[in-house]
């Protein structure tokens, strides 16, 4: 597999608080790759320096073989980095079919020296979006209105029709019931096969080891284990952070 994102020795400092320590990682294209660890371990906080909203203190972001750690977030956006966020962040007053045609409209305007969509074209892209994520049946209902696990699949609608090489993908199982999850799973493996390089972000230890290919654990800011979903299962220092004595 090609090496699509490559952290390197990535700190990031709130004051005195250490909130990522030398952390450095690869994500795959063609795969998903898990990043878990206890709550306030520093995961959204590393996300955050992938997309450009935090700056590390140290540290180098390569991505697609470019150092970008000094892209703005719009620029690493259009180069093909998605992203999801923990806390839904979707336009409650807009349909659903209206969020994802607000991204398609966005990314048609980024580079005015390329040959735009027409209308009629990016209705089309939308509708095949709609049928990737199973949301035509709720197309036209407002995204307040919706479940959360259907809300979920909007926010990775709206990042899919950007065509990202990569997806950020934060907590995106949360809201969702055994079955939205499962489905969701079977979905991001669909994806990944498709070439998009997938590092995601969850709880859900089922769906994490289900459909990862490589899981990295954070623990106080730090990786403390990487490797295969069973390797990780089996890691002593994993299981003594987060999975528990138990799960042995």
């Amino acid at each position: 597999m090609t090496n699509l994102l490559r952290l390197e020795n990535i700190s990031v400092h709130f004051g005195g608080h250490v909130a990522v320590n030398n952390v450095s990682l690869d994500v795959n294209q063609e795969s998903i790759t898990g990043l878990i660890g206890p709550n306030g371990a520093g995961k959204t906080t590393l996300f955050n320096v992938i997309s450009g909203l935090i700056a590390p203190d140290s540290g180098d972001i390569i991505y697609d073989e470019q150092k970008i750690s000094s892209l703005s977030p719009h620029k690493r956006a259009r180069i093909g980095i998605g992203r999801t966020f923990q806390r839904l962040e979707l336009f409650n007053s807009l349909s659903v079919v209206e969020n994802i045609q607000v991204s398609a409209e966005i990314r048609n305007q980024w580079n005015q020296a390329r040959l735009q969509l027409s209308p009629t074209a990016i209705k089309s892209e939308v509708e095949r979006i709609l049928e990737l994520t199973g949301l035509t049946s709720s197309k036209d209902r407002m995204v307040s209105e919706i479940p959360t696990g259907q809300a979920r699949l909007v926010e990775l609608g709206r990042a899919l029709i950007l065509s990202p090489k990569l997806l950020l993908l934060d907590e995106p199982a949360s809201g969702q019931n055994e079955e939205e999850t499962e489905n969701f799973g079977l979905l991001l493996r669909r994806l990944s096969e498709s070439g998009i390089a997938i590092f995601l972000v969850e709880h859900d230890m089922n769906l994490v080891m289900n459909i990862c290919d490589k899981v990295n654990v954070l623990d106080f800011g730090s990786i403390i284990a990487h490797g295969t979903p069973k390797e990780i299962q089996q890691h002593e220092l994993v299981l003594q952070a987060y999975l528990g004595a138990n799960n042995q």
